[in-house]
């Protein structure tokens, strides 16, 4: 049963909300609130599972709440409660679970409850996890390797040693020729020089391991070397690449799967790190999350989900801004969907800056073409 916290200044709404909720058997309210400043002093000693928000209130709004709220618990479960339909993209911006529309429906908790309910569990799942021993590799965005207490992060001697582990682990269960090594991080030595770094260098590998109980291996074979990792590790390049094997598409039964998927990238492989061996990981990366976004998307409109679809592509293009389909289709749902709103034009012009200042070129015509339609 999840624990839940109401907060709605109009009294007769957050009524009807407490009836509603109290018929709901997987649902128990520990606390209902007209101010949202009392529900915030409040919200560290209940300790809910899910808030419900009314968006418009005095003194501090919803959306203003759930920021706050977020600091102190980011694995709180948002739903806000608004009477606009322009506040729904907004309440996603604060990783909002869901809104209701208002009036409120009894069809309207319900509604939610499943979803509510899965990720609840997938959280509790994930806390499990911290608490358990367990090696976290993390190539999408950064380049970070935890130790089996998930907490410290891995340090490494030298940046040529980080790199090194990091195309073996790229290429784990495979065996690397010392030679192919060689040749692609000390290409600029002489042979027997370039030997004994690799060497050196592997040593400290094999060092690092040890000292931090990774779970890995690094063995030496005749030909060269090969990394093997237990099958514990969590590793997200892994673990998006056996999604996109798997799953043609997206459906309602692995919808929680992919979004799961979907959330643990976090940017292009390696972030900011220079490696030119691994520019076609990287595009294969970046193929795999268009891919997943795409197919996410699709799905949402299909379902006739169109704000669930709206974020989806804004999360995507807050990592690939200028990817133009992407930015077409937010334009199409904006102008179909969000006519009423500012979304379409502001949208527009923030795409137009970025590539005039990225590219020193103008939007595509089809954009141009929508927002003539509108002006």
């Amino acid at each position: 049963m999840l624990k839940v916290m109401i907060v709605e200044d109009e009294k007769p709404i957050l009524e009807l909300i407490e009836m509603l909720i109290n018929k709901n058997q997987q649902l128990s309210i520990i606390g209902s609130f007209v101010n949202p400043i009392e529900a915030l002093k409040e919200f560290p000693l209940l300790k809910p599972d899910v808030v419900f928000l009314d968006i418009e209130m005095p003194k501090m709004t919803g959306l203003q709440l759930a920021e706050k709220m977020l600091e102190i618990n980011e694995n709180i479960q948002i739903v806000f409660l608004t009477a606009y339909r322009q506040y729904a993209l907004d309440a996603f911006k604060v990783h909002a679970v869901d809104y209701i529309m208002k009036p409120i429906r009894p069809n309207s908790i319900d509604r939610i409850t499943d979803r509510l309910m899965k990720i609840h569990e997938l959280l509790s799942f994930k806390t499990e996890l911290k608490e358990t021993h367990f090696v976290s590799l993390k190539c999408l965005g950064t380049f970070e390797v935890r130790n089996n207490d998930n907490k410290t992060l891995v340090k490494w001697p030298t940046k040529k040693t980080e790199e090194l582990f990091s195309y073996l682990l790229m290429h784990h269960d495979q065996i690397v020729t010392k030679w192919k090594l060689i040749d692609l991080f000390w290409a600029e030595l002489e042979e027997s020089r370039a030997i004994q770094n690799l060497y050196n260098t592997i040593y400290r590998i094999k060092k690092v391991v040890k000292e931090n109980n990774l779970l890995i291996q690094i063995e030496k074979t005749t030909e060269g070397y090969s990394l093997k990792k237990d099958q514990s590790i969590i590793f997200d390049v892994e673990v998006l690449r056996k999604y996109i094997q798997q799953h043609l598409k997206v459906t309602k039964r692995n919808v929680d799967e992919s979004e799961g998927v979907f959330s643990l990238y976090k940017g292009t492989l390696f972030g900011s790190k220079d490696c030119l061996w691994g520019l076609n990981y990287r595009v294969e990366m970046t193929e795999h999350y268009t891919k997943l976004a795409r197919n996410l998307v699709l799905y949402y409109l299909e379902n006739n989900q169109t704000d669930q679809a709206v974020i989806k592509l804004n999360q995507y293009l807050s990592i690939y801004p200028l990817n133009e389909e992407m930015n077409l289709l937010l334009l199409k749902l904006y102008s179909t969907y969000y006519a009423e709103t500012n979304h379409l034009n502001d949208h527009y012009q923030h795409f137009k800056k970025l590539l005039n200042d990225e590219l020193g070129i103008q939007p595509p015509l089809e954009a141009q073409k929508m927002i003539r339609g509108i002006v």
